[in-house]
């Protein structure tokens, strides 16, 4: 319940985010997720894929697991639920579209390249998004300042006291959008 309160009193913030990027499909999931949850109709798809850096970045298998679990796809957005407990890693992913995510529950994370190396660390509270452009993702959001550049092929860990909890929103490119809003 507690999570459910901070989610919805998000709804407001999100809501002029999605309005201004004219992301009007991302803000209806949004609702959806958050009526899905308050009435207990949440059913999550997929399953949780995991890395262990310490086993050696050669080891680990590049997925598309952005998130921990889908919990919507349609043909133009997947949505994620996402969480991290302290000191859990994320596994060795690649972003193939463009996203945009939610820190419900905030904390300090850190990015790791692909070959195994700490890139940078960063505290991932508000609303953040990428955006695909060759081997990088570059940043969507006004305002928004990192260390370094971001490779679309990573791994987070949380370095944070506290669990780790995000909504991620890909948008799937379609040359009908327009035509399908009129």
């Amino acid at each position: 319940k507690r999570f459910l309160a901070h989610f919805n009193a998000r709804l407001t913030q999100i809501f002029t985010f999605f309005k201004a990027m004219n992301l009007f499909v991302l803000f209806s999931v949004l609702a959806t997720i958050s009526m899905c949850l308050a009435h207990g109709r949440f059913q999550s798809v997929g399953e949780k894929h995991e890395c262990h850096m310490d086993q050696g970045a050669k080891d680990c298998v590049v997925d598309k697991y952005v998130g921990t679990q889908v919990i919507y796809e349609d043909e133009r957005v997947r949505v994620w639920n996402f969480t991290l407990a302290p000191g859990e890693m994320t596994s060795m992913h690649r972003h193939d579209y463009d996203y945009h995510f939610v820190a419900v529950q905030p904390t300090q994370l850190q990015v790791w390249g692909e070959d195994g190396t700490v890139l940078f660390e960063f505290r991932a509270e508000g609303t953040l998004g990428f955006k695909v452009e060759g081997d990088y993702l570059i940043p969507a959001t006004p305002d928004v300042r990192l260390p370094y550049a971001v490779p679309r092929t990573h791994a987070a860990k949380n370095i944070g006291p506290n669990a780790y909890h995000e909504i991620l929103f890909e948008t799937k490119p379609s040359c009908d959008l327009a035509k399908d809003e009129l």
